[in-house]
């Protein structure tokens, strides 16, 4: 079972302004967006006589992942991060 705490996708963005911009957005709307999508898919699927298969671990394939950083970028003194939390 995947334990449920609480883990968040950031980014931050540095650069020439006084202070950075940090955005968080909680990992569980990413997933629950991931899960309306996934629904829709199947759905649609079954509609046409279809059978499609998705592991059901797979939505929640990011909740696993120690804290990391996923993009890291630095043009012209402007750096953005992008990480799991």
């Amino acid at each position: 079972m995947i334990p449920l705490r609480p883990r968040f996708l950031y980014l931050r963005v540095r650069g020439p302004f006084p202070l950075p911009l940090f955005l968080a957005l909680p990992l569980l709307a990413l997933e629950w967006g991931l899960l309306l999508v996934l629904f829709l898919h199947k759905t649609r699927a079954l509609l046409r006589g279809k059978a499609l298969r998705t592991p059901p671990g797979a939505v929640f394939a990011l909740r696993r992942l120690p804290p990391l950083v996923l993009l890291e970028l630095e043009v012209e003194r402007i750096g953005v991060k992008v990480g799991v939390w």
